[in-house]
Formats: structure tokens, sequence, C-alpha cells
């Protein structure tokens, strides 16, 4: 007898036996005994969770001669046929092989006729996103007004790619990834009945190379027994899938973590000598930076998302103590952009080097809350300042009073600005215009001038009048001020591209993830 490969042989054949699923087979165990089916099932999920097997374990169900059952015998002939796909009764159509508008069409004729031996007629379409627009057209029909003895189930791993015609037809499952624990307990299991010498430590690597799959992972056990025979360890499984040392892994973590650059680097100068895939290495230092993250943020009881062996989470927590969570965001952040440049780029080594004196400069930082709070004094105390030297300046010069203008009345600024100069003289303040000056005359209308004392009382509390001189040959006086305005603003204009490139304002920005919009100089 050929050789039949675990992910077969030890598939499911009850709804006890699917692992992970458990919101999903009890849900169909209820309905098949409350005879509550709906003609339409869509299965959705990731590859190797169980979608087909539990759409074959549901067709076993309904068919079962014990039946309908909430769980079926396997020993009928009808369970039997499905179990071994040669059912007359339960048809597996691949949708990526029959996309088109024909072959629903062919379904659509077949759909009349009764079941041969079952009591239901059921379609399992697989990868049903595949199906052409004129396909899911021709489907619609039959969901819409179909046969009492007919059930399609629909398996899928792309849900969104189906119209939603199609899919308000449906009653909806979606299977969830495996977690780590339940894929090791269950590929222990197999080892056991295999005979197989295989360590928990090595069954994780396992089940975390296969992201939550169970047919994943049953298939890389298969593969690393076929490679290390009845004894696998952790040994055959770094040679068989090149993955990275975990001490080396833990050990750059740490090194960075301590900002030991020479002990970082030189982690990479062995790993690149030993020829290690520098890609993998800091893919994989990212996942524990993330793991670091998790224990931090949830103050060491990050729980299963997490996936390792005790003794290296009991590592992890041990180092999260002398690192805030400020620190882990800034590790993963430069991390997750370094492996994006070290899997584009020829010049790996050189760019991991320089990533690894990055990380190892991380410093901690002050906490958001504390900053704010930090601000918030600040701008406090800045208020108390602004307001008592607004209060000495009422009293006193005409500068700040031009300077108030500019912000707060732009109108009345743009005429002062052609003016050769303003003074207060008693209750008067007086301005001085260049002779026959045009903006000379517009503070002299009655309307302006009124519109001007006013301004000038809120801000002097005090009732100032205006008065308007004309000075001969004044105009080379105010082409003397327009000068001196001119290099006023270029030196405000330096002041502020230096105030832009400080680094104290660029940190700001960047702890409080904002925009520079503006700089007020005075």
């Amino acid at each position: 007898m050929s050789y039949q490969v675990i992910a077969r042989k030890y598939r499911p054949q009850t709804f006890a036996d699917v692992v992970g699923q458990e919101h999903i087979t009890q849900t169909i165990r209820n309905a098949i005994t409350a005879n509550r089916l709906h003609h339409a099932y869509l299965l959705t999920g990731v590859r190797g969770v169980g979608k087909t097997t539990l759409a074959r374990i549901f067709s076993k169900a309904l068919n079962c001669e014990k039946g309908p059952a909430a769980e079926p015998c396997n020993k009928c002939p009808q369970c039997n046929d499905i179990t071994a796909g040669t059912s007359m009764d339960v048809q597996e159509i691949d949708g990526a092989s029959n996309t088109g508008v024909d072959d629903i069409r062919e379904i659509r004729e077949r759909v009349k006729y009764l079941p041969s031996g079952g009591r239901y007629k059921i379609y399992i379409i697989d990868e049903v996103h595949m199906l052409s627009t004129a396909a899911f057209n021709a489907l619609l029909k039959t969901l819409e007004e179909p046969p009492a003895h007919v059930i399609f189930i629909f398996a899928t791993t792309e849900p969104h790619k189906i119209p939603a015609t199609i899919l308000s037809r449906c009653q909806r499952y979606d299977f969830r990834r495996i977690a780590m624990p339940k894929i090791v307990e269950t590929l222990s299991s197999i080892a056991k009945s295999e005979g197989i010498s295989v360590d928990s430590e090595s069954l994780g690597i396992i089940a975390s190379e296969a992201e939550g799959s169970m047919r994943d992972a049953e298939s890389l056990f298969d593969q690393a027994v076929a490679y290390a025979g009845k004894t696998l360890t952790y040994k055959h499984l770094k040679e068989l899938l090149g993955f990275l040392d975990r001490k080396q892994i833990n050990a750059t973590l740490e090194a960075i973590i301590k900002k030991d650059a020479r002990a970082a680097t030189s982690m990479v100068e062995e790993l690149f000598q030993t020829g290690a895939n520098l890609v993998r290495f800091s893919t994989d230092l990212l996942e524990q930076f993330r793991n670091l993250l998790l224990i931090k943020a949830c103050d060491g009881n990050a729980g299963a998302g997490i996936g390792l062996p005790s003794e290296e989470v009991n590592k992890l927590k041990e180092l999260s103590e002398s690192a805030t969570i400020d620190e882990c965001n800034q590790w993963f952040n430069l991390l997750y952009k370094g492996v994006e440049e070290i899997s584009r780029t020829k010049f790996q080594r050189m760019v991991l080097d320089v990533l690894m004196i990055n990380l190892t400069q991380v410093s901690k930082v002050k906490s958001v809350d504390d900053l704010i709070m930090r601000v918030e004094e600040l701008k406090s105390l800045g208020i108390v300042l602004s307001q008592k030297k607004t209060e000495k300046s009422r009293g006193s010069t005409i500068a700040e009073f031009i300077s108030w203008l500019n912000s707060n009345k732009p109108q009345i600024s743009s005429i002062l600005s052609h003016s050769i100069s303003s003074r207060i003289d008693g209750n008067k303040i007086i301005v001085q215009f260049p002779k026959n000056s045009l903006y000379g005359d517009m503070l002299t209308e009655t309307e302006r001038k009124k519109i001007f004392e006013k301004t000038a009382k809120d801000f002097f509390n005090f009732d100032y009048k205006l008065t308007i001189e004309f000075k001969e040959n004044g105009a080379n006086e105010h082409q003397k001020r327009i000068e001196e305005r001119k290099i006023v603003e270029e030196k405000r204009k330096a002041t502020k591209e230096e105030a832009l490139s400080h680094e104290v304002i660029r940190e700001a920005a960047n702890i409080f993830s904002a925009e520079i919009k503006e700089i007020k100089t005075k």
C-alpha cells in the first residue's frame, strides 16, 4: 500500500475531531439537531484551517443513514462513499478549474434531479471566489429558488471577491487561525501514534512556521520526519528550515536593550560568516521585539499571543524590566523599516550593521503624558508672562502696539507700514507720513480715524487721539524705513529656518506626530 501523508491520514472525520473551530462546529450541530438547515453555506478563512474538511463532515452528517445526526457514524455506505470521494450525491467542485458559466449551467441542470441514495444533493465548491461574473450570475438563479433537496457549501480564502448578491443568500462561517498550543497538542498526538520522538520546542517551531494552518503544520511535520527519521530534534529542524538559533536572536535582542553596539554588530559578523539569511534574521528579530512589546504592554501577561517556551518568555520578561514601552516601540518601528530595506538592497550586511548601531542608540524618552503635562505648565506660565507684558506695554511703548496690530488688525497695520514714524505725546498718538502720502490721507478720514482710536483704546485702555503729520522730503526717510524692514524680515526668515531645523523642535514634532505649520518670532 502506498504511503498516505499525515495531513490526509489524520484528517478529521467528525465534528469533534475538528480543532480550533468550536464556534462553527457547535452551531452546525445545533442546526442539524433542530432541523434548521439553510440551502447555502459560505465557509471562509485562511488555508489549512478546516473549511473543506468541515464541508465533508457536514455532508456526511446530513446524508448518514442514521441521520441527519449531530455526528456522522462513518460506518454506513453513505459516510464511506463521501469519505472516499465517490458519492454520487456529494459533488466537490474546484472553483479555480471550473470558472466558466457553462460549468455552472451544468450544475443548474443537475440540481433538478433527486439524490440517488442520500437525503440531499450537496455541492461543495472550493475557492468559489474564482468563478467568473457570468458564472456567479448563472448560480444566482438557483440560489434564489433552490430545490428542497439541494444544499450548496462554498469555501473560500477571499470572501471579498464574492458578489454581494451571492453573499446575502448564504449563511457565513468565518474560520479562525488555529492557536499554536492546539497545533502543538495535535502534532504531539500524531507523533505518539506514529511512534516518533520529538520535543515540545521542536513542535512549537513547526506550529509557529505554520501560522495558524493545521494542514501546513502537518505537512511540515511530515517533511521533518522524512528528513530526521523517528527522532526529530531542534537541530534537525534548524538544518531543514534554515531558521536561526533562538540563542542568537535573544543574544542580539539583549545587546540592543543594553545598548551594546559591539556585541550587536559582532553577532551580524558571525551570522554573515556562517552564510545565514540576514533577511530571515532581521525578520525573526522583529518578531522577538514584537513579543517584548506585548510583554511590556501587558505587564508580563501577554498570554498565548506569544507562543514561546516558558523559559524564553521568562527571559523576555526579565529584559523588559530594563526598557520602557516607548523604547520598545522605537525598536520595533526601526526594525520594521529596516527589514524592508534589507530585503531590497544588495548590501544587506552594511545596512544591517548600521541598523544595529541605530537600534543601540535609541534613548529613553519621557512619556507623552509627562510631556503634555510639562507643555501645559509652560503654556500656563506663558499666558501669565504675556498678560503681565501686555499690561506693562499698554502704559508705555508704541512699538509693541504696532506689533500687536500686525497680528490683530492687519488693515491698519498695512497703512502704518507706509508711515515715517509713530510716537505717543501726552494724550495723542502722532503718526508722520511723507508729504502728499495717500496713506496719510486715508487715516485722516473720519471713519478710519475713529476705527484707529477705538483700536488704540482696546489695546492701551486709554483714550488717545490720532494726529497725522506730513513731512517735507519724507519720501527719503520712508524709503530708508522700507530697507530697514527688509533687513529685519530677512533676519526673521533666517531665524525661522534655524528653528525649523533645530534638533529639539524636530524631536518634539516626532514625539507628538505633529506637523510644523508656523513659527512666530517677536
